[in-house]
Protein backbone atom coordinates (compact mmCIF):
# COMPACT_ATOMS: atom_id res chain seq x y z
CA UNK A 1 0.00 0.00 0.00
CA UNK A 2 1.45 3.27 -0.97
CA UNK A 3 2.12 5.48 1.74
CA UNK A 4 1.56 8.91 0.39
CA UNK A 5 -1.14 9.35 -3.19
CA UNK A 6 0.20 12.21 -5.62
CA UNK A 7 -3.14 15.00 -5.92
CA UNK A 8 -4.01 16.65 -9.32
CA UNK A 9 -6.13 19.72 -7.91
CA UNK A 10 -7.70 21.87 -10.87
CA UNK A 11 -6.48 25.68 -10.82
CA UNK A 12 -9.76 27.31 -10.31
CA UNK A 13 -10.33 25.72 -7.05
CA UNK A 14 -10.58 27.43 -3.79
CA UNK A 15 -7.42 28.53 -2.09
CA UNK A 16 -8.48 26.91 0.86
CA UNK A 17 -9.41 23.71 -1.11
CA UNK A 18 -5.50 23.16 -3.03
CA UNK A 19 -4.24 24.02 0.91
CA UNK A 20 -6.62 21.56 2.47
CA UNK A 21 -4.96 19.21 0.39
CA UNK A 22 -1.39 20.11 0.64
CA UNK A 23 -1.57 19.71 4.28
CA UNK A 24 -3.13 16.07 3.95
CA UNK A 25 -0.63 13.38 5.62
CA UNK A 26 -1.76 10.93 3.29
CA UNK A 27 -0.61 13.56 0.22
CA UNK A 28 2.60 13.59 -1.25
CA UNK A 29 3.18 15.69 -4.19
CA UNK A 30 0.40 18.69 -5.41
CA UNK A 31 0.09 19.36 -9.09
CA UNK A 32 -1.93 22.42 -9.65
CA UNK A 33 -3.48 22.65 -12.95
CA UNK A 34 -6.51 23.16 -15.64
CA UNK A 35 -8.56 20.16 -15.64
CA UNK A 36 -11.31 19.25 -17.52
CA UNK A 37 -14.08 18.46 -16.08
CA UNK A 38 -12.97 17.48 -12.69
CA UNK A 39 -11.73 19.24 -9.12
CA UNK A 40 -9.88 16.32 -7.79
CA UNK A 41 -7.79 13.71 -9.00
CA UNK A 42 -5.76 10.84 -7.83
CA UNK A 43 -4.36 8.36 -10.22
CA UNK A 44 -7.67 6.45 -12.14
CA UNK A 45 -10.44 8.48 -9.64
CA UNK A 46 -11.72 11.59 -9.78
CA UNK A 47 -13.68 14.01 -7.83
CA UNK A 48 -15.98 16.59 -9.02
CA UNK A 49 -16.22 19.57 -5.30
CA UNK A 50 -19.86 20.82 -5.21
CA UNK A 51 -21.47 23.47 -2.81
CA UNK A 52 -25.09 22.30 -2.10
CA UNK A 53 -26.09 25.62 -4.13
CA UNK A 54 -23.57 25.00 -6.75
CA UNK A 55 -24.89 21.36 -6.85
CA UNK A 56 -28.67 22.48 -7.42
CA UNK A 57 -28.04 25.02 -9.77
CA UNK A 58 -25.90 22.01 -11.70
CA UNK A 59 -28.81 19.96 -11.94
CA UNK A 60 -31.58 22.16 -12.04
CA UNK A 61 -30.68 24.50 -15.34
CA UNK A 62 -33.25 24.98 -17.41
CA UNK A 63 -31.03 25.91 -20.03
CA UNK A 64 -29.32 21.74 -19.69
CA UNK A 65 -27.90 19.50 -17.26
CA UNK A 66 -24.27 21.48 -16.48
CA UNK A 67 -23.44 18.82 -13.91
CA UNK A 68 -24.40 15.12 -15.34
CA UNK A 69 -22.44 16.36 -18.28
CA UNK A 70 -19.82 16.56 -15.73
CA UNK A 71 -20.21 13.51 -14.90
CA UNK A 72 -20.23 11.82 -18.08
CA UNK A 73 -16.89 13.06 -19.04
CA UNK A 74 -15.73 11.92 -15.45
CA UNK A 75 -16.75 8.44 -16.00
CA UNK A 76 -15.40 7.92 -19.38
CA UNK A 77 -12.14 9.52 -18.78
CA UNK A 78 -11.29 8.04 -15.14
CA UNK A 79 -11.68 3.80 -13.35
CA UNK A 80 -14.17 5.70 -10.84
CA UNK A 81 -15.39 9.14 -10.17
CA UNK A 82 -17.67 10.67 -7.31
CA UNK A 83 -19.46 14.28 -6.42
CA UNK A 84 -18.63 15.18 -3.69
CA UNK A 85 -21.38 17.80 -1.60
CA UNK A 86 -19.64 20.60 0.82
CA UNK A 87 -22.82 20.50 2.81
CA UNK A 88 -24.79 17.53 4.27
CA UNK A 89 -28.63 16.12 3.49
CA UNK A 90 -30.50 18.63 6.40
CA UNK A 91 -29.05 21.52 4.44
CA UNK A 92 -31.22 20.58 1.53
CA UNK A 93 -34.08 21.22 4.17
CA UNK A 94 -33.23 24.97 4.56
CA UNK A 95 -32.09 25.91 1.42
CA UNK A 96 -34.70 28.23 -0.35
CA UNK A 97 -33.47 26.97 -3.90
CA UNK A 98 -37.62 26.65 -5.30
CA UNK A 99 -36.55 22.75 -5.25
CA UNK A 100 -37.88 20.55 -3.07
CA UNK A 101 -35.51 18.47 -1.21
CA UNK A 102 -37.25 15.70 -2.04
CA UNK A 103 -36.74 15.98 -5.92
CA UNK A 104 -32.71 17.10 -4.70
CA UNK A 105 -32.32 14.00 -2.97
CA UNK A 106 -33.96 12.34 -6.06
CA UNK A 107 -31.04 13.63 -8.62
CA UNK A 108 -28.54 12.80 -6.55
CA UNK A 109 -29.69 9.02 -6.60
CA UNK A 110 -30.38 9.19 -10.39
CA UNK A 111 -26.41 10.35 -11.01
CA UNK A 112 -25.68 7.77 -9.10
CA UNK A 113 -27.65 5.13 -10.42
CA UNK A 114 -27.18 6.12 -13.61
CA UNK A 115 -23.73 6.90 -14.38
CA UNK A 116 -22.47 4.69 -11.38
CA UNK A 117 -20.83 7.78 -9.47
CA UNK A 118 -21.88 8.43 -6.01
CA UNK A 119 -22.92 11.72 -4.54
CA UNK A 120 -22.03 12.20 -1.18
CA UNK A 121 -22.93 14.87 1.43
CA UNK A 122 -19.43 15.78 3.09
CA UNK A 123 -20.69 18.09 6.06
CA UNK A 124 -18.02 20.85 5.22
CA UNK A 125 -14.45 21.12 3.20
CA UNK A 126 -11.94 19.76 5.31
CA UNK A 127 -13.99 16.58 5.66
CA UNK A 128 -14.93 16.34 1.78
CA UNK A 129 -11.10 16.93 1.04
CA UNK A 130 -10.01 14.21 3.84
CA UNK A 131 -12.72 11.71 2.07
CA UNK A 132 -11.35 12.37 -1.46
CA UNK A 133 -8.00 11.74 -0.52
CA UNK A 134 -9.03 8.64 1.30
CA UNK A 135 -10.53 7.45 -1.90
CA UNK A 136 -8.07 7.99 -3.67
CA UNK A 137 -5.98 5.92 -1.83
CA UNK A 138 -8.27 2.72 -1.27
CA UNK A 139 -8.66 2.81 -4.80
CA UNK A 140 -4.79 2.35 -5.00
CA UNK A 141 -3.95 0.01 -2.25
CA UNK A 142 -3.23 -3.36 -3.91
CA UNK A 143 -6.05 -5.49 -3.85
CA UNK A 144 -4.52 -8.96 -2.49
CA UNK A 145 -4.10 -7.59 0.72
CA UNK A 146 -8.07 -8.30 1.48
CA UNK A 147 -9.23 -10.46 -1.33
CA UNK A 148 -12.79 -11.07 -1.11
CA UNK A 149 -14.57 -14.24 -1.23
CA UNK A 150 -16.35 -15.13 -4.78
CA UNK A 151 -20.10 -14.04 -4.34
CA UNK A 152 -19.10 -11.15 -1.49
CA UNK A 153 -20.04 -8.15 -3.77
CA UNK A 154 -23.52 -8.15 -5.82
CA UNK A 155 -22.51 -8.39 -10.00
CA UNK A 156 -22.29 -5.09 -11.89
CA UNK A 157 -26.06 -5.87 -12.87
CA UNK A 158 -27.26 -5.19 -9.45
CA UNK A 159 -28.17 -1.33 -8.42
CA UNK A 160 -25.35 0.91 -7.71
CA UNK A 161 -26.51 1.02 -4.38
CA UNK A 162 -27.07 -2.15 -3.88
CA UNK A 163 -23.57 -3.09 -4.95
CA UNK A 164 -22.41 0.04 -2.94
CA UNK A 165 -24.28 -1.87 0.45
CA UNK A 166 -22.28 -5.24 -0.18
CA UNK A 167 -19.08 -3.30 0.14
CA UNK A 168 -18.89 -1.72 3.91
CA UNK A 169 -17.27 -4.40 6.26
CA UNK A 170 -19.28 -6.88 7.66
CA UNK A 171 -22.48 -6.42 5.05
CA UNK A 172 -21.84 -8.73 2.20
CA UNK A 173 -24.60 -9.59 -0.53
CA UNK A 174 -27.78 -10.83 2.39
CA UNK A 175 -27.55 -7.61 4.36
CA UNK A 176 -27.50 -5.75 1.34
CA UNK A 177 -30.79 -6.89 0.16
CA UNK A 178 -32.05 -5.75 2.89
CA UNK A 179 -30.57 -2.62 3.36
CA UNK A 180 -31.65 -1.60 -0.59
CA UNK A 181 -34.90 -2.86 0.09
CA UNK A 182 -35.51 -0.57 2.99
CA UNK A 183 -32.96 2.48 1.37
CA UNK A 184 -33.17 1.99 -2.61
CA UNK A 185 -31.02 5.26 -2.69
CA UNK A 186 -27.57 6.07 -1.15
CA UNK A 187 -28.89 9.13 0.00
CA UNK A 188 -31.45 7.92 1.94
CA UNK A 189 -29.02 5.38 3.79
CA UNK A 190 -26.95 8.49 4.36
CA UNK A 191 -29.40 10.20 6.10
CA UNK A 192 -30.88 7.25 8.92
CA UNK A 193 -29.91 7.15 11.68
CA UNK A 194 -29.06 4.28 14.18
CA UNK A 195 -32.44 3.75 15.13
CA UNK A 196 -33.71 3.73 12.07
CA UNK A 197 -30.91 1.14 10.84
CA UNK A 198 -31.19 -1.41 13.49
CA UNK A 199 -35.49 -1.73 12.63
CA UNK A 200 -33.19 -3.78 9.66
CA UNK A 201 -33.13 -7.54 10.65
CA UNK A 202 -29.90 -8.84 10.48
CA UNK A 203 -28.54 -4.80 11.49
CA UNK A 204 -27.88 -4.45 15.26
CA UNK A 205 -25.57 -1.58 16.86
CA UNK A 206 -22.94 -2.43 15.63
CA UNK A 207 -23.14 -3.38 12.27
CA UNK A 208 -25.37 0.41 11.89
CA UNK A 209 -22.30 2.39 13.57
CA UNK A 210 -20.28 0.60 10.82
CA UNK A 211 -22.31 1.67 8.17
CA UNK A 212 -22.96 4.97 9.03
CA UNK A 213 -19.25 5.26 9.45
CA UNK A 214 -18.35 3.89 5.97
CA UNK A 215 -20.71 6.62 4.67
CA UNK A 216 -20.55 10.00 6.47
CA UNK A 217 -17.13 11.76 6.94
CA UNK A 218 -17.65 12.72 10.65
CA UNK A 219 -17.36 11.09 14.16
CA UNK A 220 -20.76 9.45 16.13
CA UNK A 221 -22.23 9.64 18.61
Amino acid sequence: MATTVDVRVDDREPVAVIDAVRKHDDVGEVTVERLDSDDVVVESMAVERKTLRDYVSGVMSRSGTDLEDQVERMTARYDHAYVLLEGDMGDLDRLDTGVSPEALRGSMASITARYGAPVVPCTDRRRLVDYAVRLGRKHLEDPSRRPLPVGSVPNRSAPTAKRMYACIEGIGPGLADALYEAYPTVAELVAADREELTAVEGIGETRARTILAALRDRPLE
